[in-house]
């Protein structure tokens, strides 16, 4: 989208806001083919011997903005490459306001990526593509653990990111790819208030399609992982595993009482404990979305899993995707996933110059990780 025509689009969501807008869903017109992969390779520590590495493709896109195509993870210097994600991307930004409207689906109006600089890559990132709208950056990520032997072992991560230019809202996607295996997912919401609007709130769905290829794209299982203890059985807990949806395409629900997790394993592949190998998905909420508009079931449920079907992208259609019922059980797995973000604006969102309230919103944070479970042997560069 050119900057002209992200104008007339504020321009006319300014106007029909006023007299109360609704956004139905749309397909996003047919969008020009993503450029072809940029890849990156990464080996960690970034200033030491290599113990572990990433090898990451990704490319941009109209609407999608920053999308990671291919993703592998190497867990030692002397091990093979072994794939951890295919095709993954913020598929779908809803942004619905408490008044019944507007309600926008902002990756279908087609924005184009904010053209970055060297203050956004910092003093230590990189610039990428042409023109600039990617940054690539190796970041410290705080302690990764604290041992009474040998001390404390500071982490790192890869990080890969962009920001969409969503007329008054910049969403920046993050895609981060850490020392010992762990994805993390990010989309920041930030920009301007909408006009008229600056004071209603309003939530940030960030809505995700994750194609993981946990080594290799077939054999991949997803299940549920829950927190069981109950005024029952006092003073005792436990851990339930058990299918997604039965096993087969469908919807699951996060619940705090239940620490939920999904599970995504490859039981063809196994550690040195004879471990299957296996991602969790750790979800970061504030709670739960729930919108009940026309053409919103999408957002009735926290986690959809489908089998892959490339022309299957459209995450405002994944409950109708999901009707197929196809065994998601050693099959090629798509995990759809909703990270909502509640804004309730405050004085801190701009400032008041004259009658205006102007300025620009801190950023309000969701995601998700993708963290090992069995992938590694032992724990992640440990030094004896």
């Amino acid at each position: 989208m050119t900057w002209s025509r992200s104008i007339a689009l504020t321009f006319f969501i300014t106007l029909v806001g006023l007299a109360g807008f609704t956004a139905t869903p749309q397909q996003p017109a047919p969008k020009d083919p993503p450029k072809p992969a940029n890849e990156v390779i990464q080996t960690f520590p970034s200033n030491d011997v290599a113990q572990t590495a990433w090898k990451v493709r990704w490319a941009t896109a109209a609407g999608y903005g920053l999308i990671i195509q291919d993703a592998w993870f190497q867990r030692g210097p002397k091990e093979p490459w072994m794939q951890v994600l295919g095709d993954a991307r913020l598929a779908e930004m809803f942004v619905p306001y408490h008044s019944g409207s507007p309600r926008f689906w902002d990756v279908s109006y087609n924005f184009a990526l904010v053209t970055l600089n060297k203050e956004a890559a910092g003093p230590f990132g990189k610039l990428l593509n042409e023109p600039a709208n990617v940054v690539h950056e190796v970041r410290d990520r705080g302690v990764m653990w604290v041992d009474t032997a040998t001390g404390v072992r500071r982490g790192q991560k890869l990080v890969l990111w962009a920001c969409l230019d969503a007329a008054n809202y910049r969403y920046i996607i993050e895609y981060g790819f850490q020392d010992e295996g762990t994805v993390t997912f990010r989309v920041g919401s930030t920009g301007r208030n909408y006009s008229s609007r600056e004071f209603e709130g309003h939530m940030h769905n960030g809505l995700w399609r994750v194609d993981v290829n946990l080594d290799g794209p077939a054999n991949n299982s997803v299940n549920v992982m829950e927190h069981i203890e109950t005024p029952d059985d006092p003073g005792k807990a436990k851990t339930v595993m058990r299918p997604f949806n039965k096993g087969i395409e469908g919807p699951e629900d996060w619940h705090a009482d239940k620490f939920t997790m999904l599970n995504i394993s490859n039981d063809k592949k196994k550690n040195i404990r004879k471990m299957s190998i296996s991602y969790d998905v750790v979800s970061m909420r504030m709670g739960n979305a729930r919108h009940y508009g026309q053409g919103e079931q999408c957002t009735q449920h926290d986690f959809w899993v489908t089998v892959n079907r490339k022309d299957e992208m459209y995450y405002p259609k994944v409950h109708e995707y999901a009707k197929k019922g196809t065994k998601i059980t050693n099959a090629d797995v798509v995990l759809w996933h909703s990270t909502p973000c509640h804004h309730e604006p405050r004085s801190e969102d701009g400032e008041f110059r004259k009658d205006d309230f102007v300025g620009t919103t801190p950023v309000n944070w969701a995601g998700f990780d993708l963290r090992p479970r069995n992938v590694s042997d032992r724990t992640p560069h440990l030094a004896y």
